[in-house]
């Protein structure tokens, strides 16, 4: 929806670090309940959206200005309260959230939305189809150890080590660990990058010579899948999350 441009807008501006504005898109001062509103940064109201469901935002701009919002300025997160005159009386407007501040070279922009977005992220975190446990941890359940393997390096060319592994499907190591020990109890560990058949692709930031490191630990990884739970690991009674919710009820960032 478009607002009234004739209206003259006031803004009280709190700022998450306590720094507080007192602005109008008037182009002189006002002073209202002995408190002094400034022209300064020309802040204008361009656009609103109003609904039923209370998903509502207004957008504004302004400039950089001495005595008004500076370069320093974070708005993000401040408290955005409107109100304007409608020829006699002075009406408060909305109260909304500044949940994105864009800062550019001389100007800025800011949208505000109502508190409903805090609605909004909090069902994000209450409802997930993946898992909300780490592997292993208290909540997971899962024993590490009773699923890491020992197994030899046959042969290895960079960051690929060629192994003896039977038995485990392909990608049922990636994003898991790989641990190598020395002769004289150096310990070493890897992310594996990726695993097909006796392959294992680690993450090495140098080279590392695997010749006096045949023995390895492979532990797996888990991506929070609820079929990886089920049947890789076992443990869909232990999965912390939801995994029928469809995907169009999912709320998103």
């Amino acid at each position: 929806m478009s607002l009234n441009k004739d209206l003259t807008y006031i803004f009280d501006i709190k700022c998450k670090n306590g720094k507080n504005f007192h602005l109008t898109s008037s182009s002189v001062s006002h002073r209202i309940d002995n408190i002094y509103y400034v022209p300064n940064s020309g802040l204008n109201l361009i656009s609103g959206q109003f609904n039923e469901s209370a998903h509502n935002q207004v957008h504004i701009k302004g400039i950089f200005e001495q005595d008004g919002i500076e370069k320093g300025d974070n708005l993000a997160g401040a408290l955005v309260k409107i109100s304007y005159w409608d020829l006699e009386n002075f009406v408060h407007f909305i109260s909304y959230f500044c949940t994105q501040y864009t800062s550019k070279d001389l100007e800025f922009e800011i949208l505000c939305e109502s508190e409903v977005f805090k609605y909004d992220q909090s069902l994000l975190q209450m409802f997930s189809k993946t898992c909300r446990a780490n592997f292993g941890d208290s909540r997971c359940k899962i024993s590490i150890e009773k699923y890491a393997i020992k197994t030899e390096v046959a042969d290895f060319v960079g960051n690929v080590l060629s192994c003896i592994l039977q038995g485990f499907d392909n990608g049922y190591f990636k994003n898991g660990t790989l641990l190598a020990v020395g002769p004289e109890d150096n310990k070493y560990e890897f992310k594996i990058l990726s695993h097909r058949g006796n392959n294992i692709e680690v993450d090495l930031d140098t080279e590392f010579d695997f010749t006096n490191h045949k023995l390895i630990t492979l532990v797996p990884g888990c991506d929070k899948n609820y079929r990886t739970c089920c049947y890789s690991f076992n443990n869909a009674v232990n999965f912390r999350g939801e995994p029928v919710i469809p995907d169009s009820n999912i709320i998103e960032n």
